[in-house]
């Protein structure tokens, strides 16, 4: 009989010991794997005042390069995206560069990769000041009211790690974003003109 309690105990341990190595990794409070279509914003970017869901969509920006989170990053761009930039050594001459949202070039293929490098991204200064919006009855965009945020920034990249060689770099200045209602009612960036200086 005692051989059986023994069998029964060591079974018993066991079990114990493997259930709790199962459950070892499970974290209740993580969040659920989803695709990024159906993840929700940080801050509601669909709330019915424009201003209020534009300043929402500001700050999930700010969170989504703070925090590497693309998924978060790409619910702030409208569908037909476009990036903005001046490029001061393209062919030895200022060149205005506009790169769309999606594709091998466009934009959310490079923030990728930018996520990917650098392990530590700080947007320290962030300061959006709302412009007037641009009306509906602007010819660019008829039937449309286009919110219009100026944001002076300090943006600082490095890899902490070294997998990229330590590399760093930094940009301040101004950028001009103009945001717009999506088909589902949320707003989202629909074109972000980069003013700032690379250092």
């Amino acid at each position: 009989m005692s051989k059986y309690k023994s069998i029964k105990a060591g079974l018993l341990c066991f079990l114990f010991f493997g259930i709790l190595a199962n459950n070892s990794c499970f974290n209740p409070f993580a969040p659920t794997q989803a695709e990024s279509r159906f993840l929700a914003p940080i801050q509601a970017q669909d709330d019915p005042d424009d201003s209020t869901a534009a300043a929402n969509v500001m700050a999930n920006f700010k969170y989504a390069y703070e925090n590497n989170d693309i998924d978060v990053y790409e619910n702030c761009l409208d569908d037909d995206f476009v990036f903005i930039y001046i490029d001061q050594n393209r062919y030895g001459q200022i060149e205005i560069i506009e790169v769309p949202r999606d594709g091998i070039s466009g934009d959310l293929y490079r923030t990728r990769r930018l996520f990917e490098t650098f392990n530590e991204i700080r947007l320290d200064t962030w300061i959006p000041i709302r412009s007037t919006p641009e009306p509906e009855d602007n010819p660019e965009h008829p039937g449309e009211v286009w919110e219009k945020w100026d944001v002076n920034f300090h943006l600082s990249l490095r890899d902490i790690t070294g997998d990229y060689n330590y590399i760093q770099y930094e940009a301040s200045g101004w950028a001009l974003f103009k945001l717009r209602r999506s088909t589902d009612g949320e707003m989202r960036i629909r074109i972000w003109e980069d003013q700032s200086v690379t250092d």
